[in-house]
């Protein structure tokens, strides 16, 4: 891991942190599996506001990123203060932090369209780590968005399989990017 760069080690932590709140809450009794997923919530934003923190180089899109960040973290503490994290789901903070992480790709991507000497492709681990984070967080802002309508739902199994669907999804995509970064270090050791 130490050889991957600073935007890789931080997909590479999200990854873990993800994976440790989703092991927890499996082997979690019922009363304490929201506890895990709404720790992991500030933990994410935080990797994330990292991972895109230097990778604004205009004005513009650094201005909406920390204005953006600056709600997110007001809405966070809105809801450490006052709501709590042991009773329930905070899916409403879940769908904040998605319409920031996608307000964070799609400026980036302005950004980078914007700049005649910036290039995005795919064969740079930033094209699948946007596309990962992209797809996963504009797509699952309607299923966290009515998550307490869904609970009521019988039979939720096939919207389960899909929020699964664009779960694997992000993961491949970051391990794509991952592994083109791992990939690209080795041949650049190889080179010197």
């Amino acid at each position: 891991m130490s050889k991957l760069h600073v935007n890789s080690r931080l997909i590479f932590l999200l990854c873990v942190a993800g994976s440790f709140a989703q092991i927890c809450t499996h082997y979690a009794n019922i009363s304490t599996v929201y506890i895990f997923y709404n720790i992991y919530a500030p933990i994410e934003y935080t990797i994330i506001f990292l991972f895109f923190k230097t990778s604004f180089f205009s004005k513009r899109g650094r201005k909406i990123f920390y204005f953006s960040a600056i709600a997110g973290l007001v809405m966070a503490i809105y809801f450490l203060l006052f709501v709590g994290i042991r009773h329930r789901f905070l899916s409403e903070w879940v769908c904040f932090n998605n319409i920031i992480y996608t307000t964070w790709g799609l400026s980036l991507l302005l950004d980078i369209y914007e700049d005649d000497s910036v290039y995005l492709n795919q064969k740079m681990p930033l094209f699948w780590y946007l596309l990962g984070t992209f797809f996963f967080t504009s797509c699952t802002i309607l299923i966290f968005c009515f998550w307490d309508y869904i609970m009521t739902i019988r039979n939720k199994s096939m919207l389960f399989a899909v929020y699964g669907l664009f779960n694997i999804f992000m993961y491949i995509a970051f391990s794509i990017g991952l592994l083109l970064d791992a990939s690209d270090n080795t041949m650049m050791n190889k080179k010197n």
